[in-house]
């Protein structure tokens, strides 16, 4: 029997989540304006990495939460050492 996944619902987490994607979100808004203002490459691709950026990190913290709280059985440090092992390969 499948065991229902826990979502986001601390709302301390809500709360960063939703700040965050708020401030990237800004950051694509000042990403298309840079287009439209016709800036150089270089400045248009220094902050889209800087964008990229953000969205992983976003991301992986989403991720490290979903395991942490939806692997209940599973070694802490084991989630740890997962979570190491996957920030190195993102």
């Amino acid at each position: 029997m499948k065991t229902k996944e826990k979502n986001i619902t601390i709302e301390k987490e809500q709360n960063y989540y939703v700040r965050r994607l708020h401030v990237i979100e800004g950051q694509v808004r000042g990403l298309a304006k840079m287009v439209e203002d016709e800036r150089t490459y270089e400045e248009v691709l220094m902050q889209l990495g800087a964008l990229t950026n953000s969205l992983r990190t976003v991301g992986r913290s989403i991720l490290e939460s979903y395991m942490r709280n939806n692997l209940d059985n599973t070694d802490k440090n084991k989630i740890d050492e997962i979570v190491k092992l996957f920030n190195k390969l993102v």
